[in-house]
């Protein structure tokens, strides 16, 4: 089986954008629920919320708002600080 980094996908313009959008809204909400909180400092988390995002992508989700709620449920959140 290839590993993720060898797999090449193929998104249009529109869902660039939803992901675009999605990405931008997720980590808005995390720096809400940690402020200190940066992509740079989190590799880890960086790659789940990448790796969500797109697994939710080849599925057929395209809404950047259902992008970010399904990957922001996938997550386990604590209370913001």
């Amino acid at each position: 089986m290839a590993s993720r980094s060898t797999l090449s996908h193929y998104y249009d313009d529109a869902m660039l954008f939803a992901l675009d959008e999605a990405l931008r809204d997720v980590w808005q909400v995390l720096i809400a629920h940690n402020p200190y909180l940066t992509r740079e400092a989190d590799s880890e988390l960086q790659t789940a919320v990448a790796e969500t995002l797109i697994d939710l992508a080849d599925s057929g989700i395209r809404d950047p708002d259902e992008l970010r709620d399904r990957t922001l449920q996938s997550l386990s959140l604590g209370r913001p600080h």
